[in-house]
């Protein structure tokens, strides 16, 4: 049993490590709850009091600027017209999936714990039918690296995504973390697929194909 699973060794102990990392994870969040939940609502209550302010004195120069005749003939249009600039960049800061930018946050902190407890199983699990494959040493290595990785990098993304939201906004945050998204997605997204077709194809009986021989051991 120990010779079997040497060649994804390596893959199961980051599968271990993101399970203790969701346990840790979860651990944090149960016992700093109500700061982080605080400091979200303090930090979009200045961010939307900032908007007000800049709104307001949006408004205020348009109408210093124009005279007293011209300040009557446009006082309908020119206020208006600066009212809907600032609409779109209000919206966008203020769109939620809950109704509260301080609990898209949280929401997305918990699924940092979810995916690190989900993962680090299902790559457990996965490496471990890899290991029983007659897929040769190096691709095994291979799987054991790429289940791995994925499974500590996802999680991480949706922690990091959590402490940007209500500052940059739920769909902004989203996008500055697509650099550690993709990429972790990727790799479980390829892995999974290989582990697929390497049992699809041991089902079929062809891993003693000549063209397969690169991949498969000879049995």
């Amino acid at each position: 049993m120990n010779n079997i699973i040497e060649p994804v060794r390596h893959g199961m102990i980051m599968a271990v490590i993101a399970l203790i990392s969701g346990a840790l994870w979860a651990a944090y969040m149960a016992t700093h709850h109500e700061q982080l939940h605080s400091a979200f609502e303090v930090q979009q209550a200045k961010l939307e009091q900032v908007a007000m302010q800049q709104q307001a004195k949006s408004m205020n120069m348009d109408n210093m600027s124009m005279g007293a005749s011209a300040a009557h003939k446009h006082d309908s249009s020119v206020p208006t017209a600066a009212h809907h600039d600032m609409e779109p960049k209000l919206a966008g800061a203020k769109h939620t999936h809950s109704g509260s930018l301080a609990l898209d946050a949280m929401q997305r902190l918990l699924r940092g714990h979810i995916h690190f407890m989900g993962l680090g199983v299902l790559a457990a699990v996965l490496l471990l039918v890899t290991a029983f494959t007659s897929l040769k040493t190096c691709w095994k290595k291979v799987l054991g690296w790429t289940f791995g990785l994925g499974a500590l990098a996802y999680p991480p993304a949706w922690i990091l995504m959590g402490f940007r939201t209500v500052e940059m906004g739920p769909q902004a945050a989203e996008a500055s973390i697509m650099w550690l998204f993709g990429p972790a997605i990727a790799l479980l997204l390829a892995s999974m697929g290989t582990l697929l077709a390497t049992l699809l194809i041991e089902w079929i009986g062809f891993q003693n194909n000549a063209l397969l021989q690169l991949f498969f051991q000879k049995s």
